[in-house]
C-alpha cells in the first residue's frame, strides 16, 4: 500500500509573518496524529515543483510542535522570508518520527500575492 501526502495549496502575501498551522491526522482513522517524541519539523519552499537540490529554495522555516498530543505543528516565516517576487512557488514539510524515519506531511503550491501596505 503506497501512503500519498496531502496536497494543500497556500496563500501568504508578501512580507507577512503570519504563522502556518498545520494539524496532522492518521489517515485511516482521521484522528490527530501524537506527535510525541517527534522532531525537526522543516518548511522548505522553491520555485521549482521537483527540485534536484535546494539552489532555488527560496526559504527553509523552522517549525516547532506547538500541541504534540494534538498533531499541531506551527511555521513563522519572517517578513524576509516572505518578501519574494509575488509568483506561485512549491513547498513541502517535514518532521522526523519518533524513530528516527522523515516524513514528508504536506505538500503543494505556495502563492505570493503582492500586498497593499507598505511600512
Amino acid at each position: 500500500m503506497a501512503l500519498e501526502t496531502p496536497v494543500v495549496d497556500l496563500e501568504y502575501r508578501r512580507g507577512d509573518s503570519r504563522a502556518i498551522v498545520f494539524v496532522l491526522t492518521d489517515s485511516s482513522s482521521g484522528a490527530a496524529l501524537d506527535l510525541t517524541g517527534y522532531t525537526s519539523p522543516v518548511l522548505a519552499v522553491n520555485s521549482e515543483p521537483t527540485p534536484g537540490d535546494d539552489t532555488n529554495e527560496l526559504f527553509k522555516v523552522t517549525g516547532t510542535i506547538v500541541d504534540a498530543a494534538a498533531g499541531k505543528v506551527s511555521f513563522a516565516p519572517t517578513t524576509t522570508d516572505s518578501d519574494q517576487t509575488p509568483s506561485t512557488y512549491f513547498y513541502d514539510a517535514q518532521i522526523i518520527d519518533a524513530a528516527g524515519g522523515k516524513l514528508t506531511f504536506v505538500r503543494g503550491k505556495f502563492a505570493i500575492k503582492q500586498d497593499i501596505a507598505k511600512d
